[in-house]
């Protein structure tokens, strides 16, 4: 828990400063006087005045987001306390100027966001092998004739050289419900799967997504890695290391194959070839009954395991990484955008929708993981982070964005009836779309 509150404040913290940091530094490039930046919202915790620049820098008790003050007109507070020109206020400036302003806050994030796909990219040359393992009988992977040993060339005309690309590709296909085609190496001869319908293409996205489709990259082994006390894994006997060989005949190909197996026989006497220090050995175990989400009951033995996977090795170029990074960042940035459509439209799902306790919970496991996960889930969350700011909502930097359009087009600011109307709008939206967020967050907890 301490773990994931504190990642969840660090990566905030960061993501707030660089994004708040964009909207100064092109405000103090116009010649725009900033009163205050602002780390947090509420009293301050940490406070350090520039001398030279008069700016307030701040960090306050409230880390849910974070804000730059600037001279204006509109804002009386920002009138107090100090010498005015009103040439520097931003009311004042040139409409292009205050787009610009307000644009390059979540540009900021986007930036961020890039330069930390291309860094990954750079550090990580290794990725999952796409060879593929023997897909389930009633999944869609069998469906299109994948089998066992295929190694995953391209879907949809796209180039897969690791699990991850190939990962992507599937979940886009599915969110934009697009036919689906996959070419694959089988025994050294290109093989185009029978092609399917994006129709067909009905699994729900998320992080199980592409198992549930069939599609399971083939593991040299299937280790056991901790076994609960008191489970059946340990009353059978399971050990760390083992290496799990056959579930009842049925060789191991895959953890997510195992689990499965495990599922099918709750409360039932299953045998379990494993090989211990080079030695086989059978062990009996009866896995425990327990009640999935769906209401249907299944086995768990108590083990945690994990595969040695197989890896390709594909490194970059700087110049590679950083063009892998942009490309990387503009692909989840539509893909964003088109989720949030499709929410809004009913074609998916709201409870895909996180709060700050999922965020959290999600920082804390890829901290845990490393520095390099915790930099992707970064790089992930600064995305979002700068879509949603560009949304047309008042209050976000959209909004602004969107009085600005209207002020170019009229010819004159939007008058500030309506603007206070909109953002009465924008608290209402907003609040709406927090209260789902923490309902879907308690929702998962429970």
């Amino acid at each position: 828990m301490l773990n994931s509150i504190v990642s969840f404040l660090v990566a905030l913290g960061i993501l707030v400063f660089i994004h708040e940091y964009g909207h100064y530094a092109v405000a103090r490039f116009y010649g725009v006087r900033v009163i205050r930046f602002s780390v947090g919202f509420g009293k301050p915790i940490v406070r350090w005045v520039n001398q030279k620049t008069k700016v307030e820098w701040t960090i306050s008790w409230i880390p849910l987001g974070g804000y730059v003050r600037m001279l204006d007109e509109r804002d009386p507070d920002s009138l107090k306390g100090h010498d005015i020109d009103l040439s520097e206020s931003f009311n004042r400036k040139p409409v292009g100027q205050r787009i610009a302003v307000v644009l390059a806050g979540p540009l900021a994030n986007l930036i961020l966001a890039a330069l930390i796909y291309g860094f990954l990219a750079y550090m990580q040359p290794l990725g999952l092998a796409t060879r593929v393992a023997q897909p389930p009988p009633n999944s869609q992977a069998a469906a299109i004739g994948l089998q066992m040993g295929d190694t995953v060339i391209r879907v949809n005309g796209e180039d897969t050289k690791n699990w991850s690309e190939v990962s992507w590709a599937l979940v886009k296909a599915r969110l934009f419900q697009n036919d689906v085609s996959v070419q694959v190496n089988r025994d050294n001869t290109l093989v185009d799967l029978a092609p399917v319908s994006g129709d067909q293409f009905d699994v729900e996205i998320g992080p199980n997504l592409i198992r549930e489709l069939g599609f399971n990259p083939v593991e040299k082994s299937v280790l056991v890695r901790a076994v609960n006390e008191g489970s059946p894994a340990a009353v059978a006997g399971f050990q760390s290391g083992d290496i799990l060989i056959r579930v009842n005949d049925v060789p191991v190909e895959t953890s997510a194959q195992f689990t499965e197996l495990v599922k099918r026989f709750p409360e039932q006497q299953i045998a379990i070839e494993i090989l211990r220090n080079q030695e086989q050995l059978m062990l009996s175990a009866v896995p425990q009954a327990f009640r999935a989400e769906n209401g249907e009951s299944v086995g768990r033995l108590g083990l945690s395991i994990g595969g040695e996977s197989f890896t390709v090795n594909h490194p970059l170029t700087v110049l590679e990484s950083f063009t892998e990074g942009v490309g990387r960042m503009v692909e989840v940035s539509v893909f964003s955008l088109a989720a949030l459509g499709k929410m809004v439209t009913g074609d998916l799902s709201w409870n895909h929708l996180s709060g700050p306790v999922s965020i959290a919970s999600a920082a804390g496991e890829s901290s845990s993981l490393g520095i390099l996960p915790f930099f992707g889930f970064l790089a992930m969350v600064s995305v979002s982070l700068g879509i949603l700011n560009l949304l047309p909502i008042p209050l976000l930097d959209g909004g602004h964005l969107m009085y600005y359009l209207a002020e170019i087009v009229r010819g004159k600011p939007v008058d500030e009836i309506w603007q206070i109307r909109g953002q009465k709008l924008g608290i209402l939206l907003i609040g709406v779309l927090t209260g789902v967020a923490f309902f879907n967050d308690i929702q998962r907890l429970l």
